[in-house]
């Protein structure tokens, strides 16, 4: 949900980006959930071609930012490489969403929670690509018209 909720919302804002999943457990080749699929569906997300990876190194070394929802996947990825631009989704996090600073999987668990797990990465990304959007527009040149 993470990745095409991302890659939705940067280009919305006109932000060019490559968007990857991996797993730091992942089910090789797996499909999305289909919680995950019908929750992604209801926001007007197709994410129903979503094929399971799991993290290596050459994935960590392509990211510019890696975006993990808990500290231990964050400790996986700096065991990889411990060099990797790592952040919490919930850094992004208003009040009162993503207790505890982490996103949980809804992996197994009801509709509800994988409801509840989306609203929550959106309000974090939300954040997430507008403070990119911002950065962005602080580094590119002046231009006169």
């Amino acid at each position: 949900m993470a990745e095409g909720l991302l890659a939705a919302l940067l280009e919305e804002q006109g932000i060019p980006a490559d968007v990857r999943s991996a797993g730091t457990f992942a089910m090789e080749g797996g499909a999305a959930q289909p919680y995950a699929v019908e929750t992604a569906a209801a926001a007007s997300l197709d994410i129903s071609r979503h094929v399971a990876r799991q993290l290596d190194e050459d994935l960590v070394r392509w990211a510019d930012t890696i975006l993990c929802m808990t500290r231990s996947h964050a400790r996986s990825v700096r065991a990889i490489d411990s060099t990797a631009e790592v952040r919490l989704v919930a850094d992004w996090a208003p009040d009162g969403v993503a207790g505890g600073g982490e996103i949980r999987d809804p992996m197994g668990w009801e509709r509800e929670v994988y409801e509840a797990v989306f609203d929550e990465l959106r309000a974090c990304l939300e954040g997430f690509v507008a403070d990119h959007a911002a950065s962005r527009s602080e580094t590119r040149p002046a231009t006169e018209a």
